[in-house]
């Protein structure tokens, strides 16, 4: 005969340390791996971060859960998605990077947990948080990352068995068939307000003659390799390979927290780009200028922090380049204004789009075609083509012109 699993909830007591805040202690039994009972017990935060009981019992909740996976008992389904979230912070959020950890928690503080946190997940449909995210005043491509991360969190409990479907992504409950995917769950629109600013070599050469050298090279380097902003800030001399020409984009660099560096997007990101001389020439220029110049240094190190950091590529931005593009009439330039760039100019020279999209380093060429835009001139050439195919002589005959009286 098999045991029933009890559902427990635990002791949550408040216990002082030598030095610092009391912490918050929840203790539980567990069984071991021979299956005998052990009694276990985390420590849950101090009094800075649940200063009362009731915030400290909200965080037991989301342990809770864990801890009673096995049970029986209907009541594990009854939580809140507040609860939910604790529960998604502890299980799920530390297995993704850092950067879509900070996005996550800026996403459901400020706009998911103040409207849905206290319903119970049962309560939550799907078409109440479309209407909600249709009237809610952000931008269309934020109502989507919205709705990915409120997915994601559901995706979460069903994994869990704490809820039986996910209302955003499907609204059908697990195990019934029929149609999945956007269609049947939250609808909303990605749709960009405007294009993405792509600028002309011409403009790169203007803009280039306004800066001083350290900032002409990141310009240069960004608008040659199209590489991300923080793939920009992690190159180090080591990924300067000068005797065979290329450059390996493993890392990228993450400014907050402390600042961290990471690994790269995706395997395609970490592919290969080629060096051309001109690029070699001056990254060596600048080496030889510079007092951070060993493998293992960044190519533009922090002199303020001397070099234990890259430069803060977004004040650079700010300061410099954008004041620099400012003076010859050009408004919005970004870091990411360059990687756009050098997928359309490839686009321009007739280049396949799977080379394109190898060289910008993405995963499938879905990605890439949002990166390439048809300049006015190409499409001014492509208009003149059409009209010679469709009229030759290039004018109209009006000897079969109807008059209308």
């Amino acid at each position: 005969m098999f045991r029933r699993t009890r559902y427990q909830q635990g002791s949550l007591t408040l216990e002082k340390r030598k030095r610092g805040f009391a912490v918050w202690v929840y203790r539980w039994w567990e069984n071991d791996i021979t299956g005998k009972p052990k009694r276990r017990k985390v420590q849950l935060g101090d009094l800075e971060r649940y200063p009362n009981e009731s915030a400290a019992c909200a965080a037991a909740d989301a342990l809770r859960l864990t801890i009673n996976n096995h049970s029986t008992r209907k009541n594990l389904q009854k939580t809140t998605l507040n609860t939910l979230w604790e529960h998604y912070c502890r299980e799920e959020l530390p297995l993704k990077a850092i950067s879509t950890q900070d996005a996550y928690l800026i996403y459901a503080s400020n706009w998911i947990l103040p409207r849905w946190g206290n319903l119970l997940l049962e309560e939550i449909k799907t078409i109440e948080v479309e209407r909600w995210l249709r009237a809610t005043e952000v931008t269309d491509g934020t109502k989507a990352k919205l709705k990915c991360v409120m997915s994601a969190v559901f995706s979460h409990a069903v994994r869990w068995e704490f809820c039986g479907h996910n209302p955003i992504s499907s609204g059908i409950p697990v195990g019934t068939g029929g149609k999945r995917g956007p269609s049947t769950g939250v609808r909303v629109s990605a749709k960009r307000l405007r294009a993405p600013l792509v600028l002309s070599p011409e403009e790169v050469k203007l803009g280039l003659a306004q800066l001083e050298f350290r900032d002409q090279l990141l310009v240069f380097v960004d608008g040659a390799l199209g590489i991300r902003q923080g793939e920009l800030g992690a190159l180090r001399w080591l990924d300067c390979d000068f005797n065979n020409m290329n450059f390996s984009v493993q890392h990228s660099y993450y400014w907050r927290r402390g600042g961290h560096l990471k690994s790269t997007k995706t395997e395609a990101s970490a592919k290969l780009l080629p060096m051309h001389a001109s690029l070699k020439h001056a990254l060596l220029e600048w080496r030889s200028q510079s007092l951070y110049n060993q493998p293992t240094h960044f190519v533009f190190p922090s002199e303020r922090l001397k070099g234990s950091k890259p430069l803060d590529l977004a004040s650079v931005l700010k300061k410099k380049i954008q004041p620099a593009f400012k003076k010859i009439g050009i408004k919005g330039v970004g870091w990411h204004t360059f990687r756009h760039t050098v997928g359309t100019m490839l686009a321009e020279m007739g280049e396949h789009q799977l080379m394109i999209r190898d060289y910008l380093r993405h995963a499938n060429l879905h990605v890439t075609n949002k990166y390439l835009q048809a300049t006015t001139t190409s499409k001014r050439l492509a208009q003149g083509k059409l009209v010679d195919a469709i009229l030759p002589g290039g004018v109209l005959s009006a000897s079969k012109s109807t008059l209308v009286h």
